[in-house]
């Protein structure tokens, strides 16, 4: 079972991030790269993928953080607000996402439903291929239970946008590794 599984697993994943736009996701990094501050919202499992970003790309001389952290910095005009959603229709993440806008930050969604709250009064988009809490006719038919497929594409991600501002910046895991935590 655990073969069957992974292999399940992994063929969902190749599948679907495979279906991310790349005008989208350079427009995305070129937004995220600005020298501006930079916060991440999601709620239960997708706000644990949204802190690997963080993690990661504090490494990478951003300045990010996520809603709710307690060294959470104020946004404000020309600020960042990364919405992690599959539906768009999270409550927290589309009130902070409001909220955001009234101080001039910039909203960027990335989710599964084009036509959702945070989709419409975001400014960038990633629109990944996943399913949501509602399971709506067209999504991509995942076995995997609610929103999990788009929970891991999120962590990934982060893994490969890490990777693309590594490259833009010529940088190798050498010059990113002193900003590491070192008291481990």
């Amino acid at each position: 079972m655990v073969k069957d599984f992974r292999e399940i697993i992994l063929n969902e994943l190749s599948l679907s991030l495979e279906r991310i736009d790349e005008t989208e996701f350079q427009h995305f990094i070129q937004q995220l790269i600005r020298p501006r501050r930079i916060l991440v919202v999601g709620v239960g499992r997708v706000l644990i993928s949204m802190k690997a970003w963080v993690k990661r790309m504090v490494h990478l001389k951003l300045d990010i953080n996520y809603v709710g952290s307690e060294t959470e910095m104020p946004v404000g005009e020309g600020d960042l607000l990364i919405a992690a959603s599959s539906s768009g229709e999270s409550a927290i993440p589309a009130a902070i996402a409001r909220i955001a806008k009234q101080k001039g930050a910039e909203v960027a969604y990335i989710g599964c439903s084009q036509d959702s709250t945070i989709a419409h009064m975001a400014d960038y988009r990633i629109l990944m291929a996943g399913r949501t809490k509602f399971n709506r006719e067209g999504e991509f038919a995942s076995v995997q239970p609610m929103s999990t497929l788009f929970e891991q594409q999120l962590y990934l991600l982060g893994d490969i946008i890490s990777l693309e501002i590594m490259r833009e910046n010529g940088w190798s895991e050498e010059d990113i590794k002193n900003r590491h935590a070192n008291l481990e």
